[in-house]
């Protein structure tokens, strides 16, 4: 009796192995990667106080998307890390600009990076077709003048397999990934210094477009012919 219950539960360990290591060899990890040569993904940021309106932009952002070839979101092994070089940051303003990299304010010189590293994505719905946009939650760590804070940033995705011809990119199988979103000062201990800006709001407000493209083994962009309409 003894002999058969063990070969029962030998036989079942096998049976969930097998499932397990099945269902690993289906998952096929592919990356995307936000990185444009040509500079079209864009950062802005907008203060807008009583006294005065600023804004801000740059379009040195960096980033990769790690996701199930089957493009659903809420599958692992799903990350996502993005960067924005904020010495790049200009205001339209030189002076302002050395103003607001200089230590009494974003600190540059020893803070030169914002970084969100993404653990987590709501989304709705979870699967990513071509043509389709998608409104998700992006959770993760955002860190900014040395200081990391968990946060929750809306995101709207539009992923594109193929594209129109005449479209704005060349290479298709594609990320569209738009976001706007507050961020209080005060949370990462961000002076406001008014003597240099008039008056700077508590909050300001953060836009991304960016696009971001399907990386090949070689770690370029990959080109995937245009559809033809």
């Amino acid at each position: 009796m003894n002999i058969q219950i063990d070969a029962l539960l030998v036989a079942t360990l096998a049976g969930t192995m097998a499932i397990a290591l099945a269902g690993s060899a289906q998952a096929k990890p592919i990356s995307y990667i936000v990185d444009d040569p040509k500079h079209r993904d864009t950062v802005s940021f907008t203060s807008d106080a009583p006294i005065e309106l600023i804004v801000g932009h740059t379009s040195n952002i960096k980033g990769k998307i790690d996701l199930d070839d089957s493009m659903d979101l809420s599958k692992k092994p799903l990350q996502a890390d993005f960067e924005v070089d904020l010495t790049t940051i200009d205001t339209g303003i030189p002076l302002r600009n050395e103003h607001m990299r200089s230590d009494k304010f974003l600190n540059t010189n020893k803070f030169p990076k914002a970084i969100f590293k993404v653990t987590t994505i709501s989304a709705t719905p979870t699967v990513l077709k071509d043509g389709e946009i998608v409104k998700t939650k992006a959770t993760g760590e955002f860190t900014l003048h040395g200081k990391t804070i968990a946060r929750d940033i809306p995101v709207t995705v539009t992923y594109h397999k193929f594209c129109n011809s005449q479209g704005k990119f060349e290479n298709c199988d594609l990320m569209q990934i738009k976001s706007t979103f507050p961020l209080p000062l005060k949370d990462y201990n961000i002076p406001r210094p008014e003597v240099v800006f008039q008056k700077l709001a508590d909050t300001v407000f953060v836009t991304v477009a960016a696009t971001a493209h399907r990386e090949t083994a070689g770690g370029e962009a990959k080109k995937t012919p245009a559809k033809v309409k």
